[in-house]
């Protein structure tokens, strides 16, 4: 499966570093963070920092698995 490292924010495509960075800096002010799309089935996915032996990238909010990006 393929690991997404890009997603869709206020129509624009932008990296996973960019969307983590622009979600700390949205929790630093205290304010809402930016809500983030899948690049293939633009439903609502979030950002996870990398961990272990697994990098950073996105992960749908729910179950989808018509996206090329599910993972079970």
């Amino acid at each position: 499966m393929p690991t997404m490292t890009e997603c869709i924010m206020n129509g624009n495509t932008i990296s996973i570093n960019k969307a983590l960075t622009l979600r700390d800096q949205a929790d630093n002010r205290g304010v809402n963070r930016e809500d983030y799309l899948c690049t293939k089935c633009h439903k609502p996915v979030r950002a996870h920092k990398s961990g272990g032996s697994v990098g950073a990238h996105f992960e749908h909010h729910k179950r989808n698995p018509d996206c090329p990006f599910f993972k079970s």
